[in-house]
């Protein structure tokens, strides 16, 4: 239930926000004052929470503060399952938001609504192509609709990619027919990027593993691939886990651009300076080429370019910011005075808390291990414990580093404390990884 941003204002407490949700607009400090308090509310699951929310939903007012938090209270309804909230819920697919309408019909699938007039409420909904069509034809699966199969077998032929999309995987969902799921994968590779995440999750929505390969070559943020990994991987096997999809796992964590399918092109004459700014490009496909130019480029150059950008931009970048850190451990022949100033940086990124950089963390990891396996050994045994490092993707990069650039004596240093993250890890590939390298160590 728990997402992200679910605790940037932790001195909010439970009293507090609700009371800010009685509050007249002209007693608030601030228009976004009731957003803040609706999302508070997330980390205080209960009925006092619920009846707050389904209150303030209620209310008739149209002042543009109280409709934000409004679309803001049908989600975390949702998220926390609020059963008692459905009918409250239901009527905001009535409104003429589109965006409220939107929440309103992620929330009922949420809840498992069973209610018939609002599926058909919904049904109809899906007939307006000013509507949000992907979101209730997901919405629409997940309750299992089976009325809604011919408008959803319609817009399989929608021109919208991602109303095709989601068309595609929800009669792979309702019916079992997949003779379309290809068109998923080529989705993967389509000029806009939110059209190649939207494929991830259709993909995911229909359980299509069989499209993993594409997934982990497709140009996306490697937070997308990963999670379809995570998703597409049957729990109940991982005993069995078919070495594929471990090499898929390491090979989206070391996310080295060269294996990544880019679909943009670079003037050859651009500078090492111009290839540095397509780190901060929002297109990621643009990103991974800028990093494959930037594999060839002199290092002593090279190094000059990302030090300036890393002190005016990069270091509170959290896109280019994860692409620095990665840089960092694929060249080789930084100059030594360089090589300090790198070390410094991926410690620090090491240990940022900050949850917009959380992808950073792996990759400096692997990086720090790479150019100097003496500096990330001070960081391992805490790395190797979930309880101080919950991100599993950091536990897992952390055994790579062990794998891959540690002497057989230096892991033997940590063989104890392995065996006991195969056996207790609450991750079960965390297990799997601990185990491979224990083994490994004894052989």
């Amino acid at each position: 239930m728990k997402g992200l941003f679910d605790n940037i204002h932790p001195e909010l407490s439970q009293d507090n926000a609700i009371e800010i949700l009685s509050r007249n607009p002209e007693d608030l400090s601030c228009a976004s004052d009731y957003y803040m308090a609706v999302s508070r509310l997330i980390n205080y699951p209960g009925e006092r929470t619920e009846l707050a929310l389904i209150e303030f939903l209620s209310s008739s007012s149209i002042e543009d503060s109280i409709l934000l938090a409004k679309r803001k209270a049908v989600e975390i309804l949702g998220r926390m399952k609020a059963f008692t909230a459905e009918l409250e819920i239901g009527k905001c697919l009535n409104s003429n938001d589109i965006y409220m309408v939107e929440n309103a019909a992620w929330s009922l699938s949420q809840l498992s609504c069973k209610d018939e007039g609002l599926h058909q409420l919904m049904l109809k909904l899906l007939s307006d192509p000013r509507q949000n069509q992907r979101v209730l034809i997901q919405s629409l699966s997940q309750l299992k609709v089976q009325s809604a199969l011919p408008m959803i077998t319609q817009l399989q032929s929608s021109e919208r990619p991602g109303v095709k999309g989601a068309a595609i995987a929800a009669l792979v969902h309702l019916t079992g027919q997949n003779e379309k799921i290809d068109v998923l994968g080529d989705h993967l590779f389509l000029s806009n990027q939110m059209d190649r995440q939207s494929s991830i999750q259709d993909i995911i929505d229909c359980q299509a593993s069989q499209l993993l390969p594409q997934i982990i070559v497709s140009p996306v943020s490697p937070v997308f691939r990963m999670r379809a990994i995570r998703l597409l991987l049957d729990p109940l096997n991982m005993n069995d886990l078919h070495c594929d999809f471990m090499s898929m796992i390491e090979q989206t964590l070391s996310d080295d651009p060269r294996k990544i399918k880019v679909l943009h092109h670079c003037d050859a004459s651009l500078q090492t300076n111009d290839l540095v700014l397509g780190l901060y490009h929002p297109d990621f496909s643009r990103c991974y080429l800028s990093m494959q130019l930037l594999l060839m480029c002199d290092p002593v150059d090279l190094w000059s370019s990302l030090e300036h950008n890393w002190h005016t931009k990069a270091h509170n970048d959290y896109g280019a910011h994860y692409f620095f850190m990665r840089l960092f451990g694929l060249i080789d022949g930084w100059e030594e005075s360089a090589i300090f100033s790198i070390q410094e940086i991926l410690k620090h990124a090491i240990e940022d808390q900050r949850p917009q950089f959380k992808k950073s963390g792996p990759a400096a990891i692997l990086s720090l291990a790479r150019l100097s396996p003496d500096a990330i050994r001070h960081y391992l045994k805490s790395l190797l414990s979930y309880e101080i490092t919950p991100f599993w993707e950091k536990r897992y990069a952390a055994l790579i580093a062990m794998d891959c650039y540690l002497s057989a004596d230096q892991r033997m240093l940590y063989q104890k404390q392995i065996e006991d993250v195969a056996k207790i890890d609450p991750d079960k590939i965390i297990q799997l990884k601990a185990k491979s390298v224990a083994a490994a160590m004894i052989r």
